[in-house]
């Protein structure tokens, strides 16, 4: 569908900066969560059931839905940054876009985009 070539024309684009926001956030397990979405973008087809949950914890670690319930202290990494870090702007304008590439893609309702 034209919604999923835009969100994987996103992901691509903004691959480094995703992956990049990934680990600062949510260390490792940033890291293995990014690494399993480029590998799955990789394959052909639509996307998949696990891609499409993948996805969705993504946007919740660059949206620090889970940073409350973190028993592995994955989000530790969090606690160096300042508001003032120049990182944190770019983290939500990549949080943000790809809220909006998940909406078009018709993988996170549109009653529950985040607004800006």
């Amino acid at each position: 569908s034209p919604g999923e070539i835009e969100l994987r024309k996103f992901l691509w684009e903004h691959r480094e900066g995703l992956a990049h926001a990934a680990a600062l956030l949510a260390a490792r397990r940033g890291v293995r969560l990014f690494t399993a979405i480029s590998e799955a973008l990789e394959q052909p087809g639509r996307i998949t059931r696990r891609l499409h949950r993948h996805l969705l914890e993504l946007r919740g670690i660059l949206f620090l839905e889970n940073v409350h319930d973190d028993p592995e202290g994955d989000y530790r990494g969090l606690q160096m940054l300042e508001p003032e870090d120049p990182v944190v702007p770019e983290i939500c304008l990549l949080a943000d876009g790809l809220n909006e590439a998940l909406c078009a893609a018709g993988i996170t309702p549109i009653s529950d985009e985040r607004a800006a």
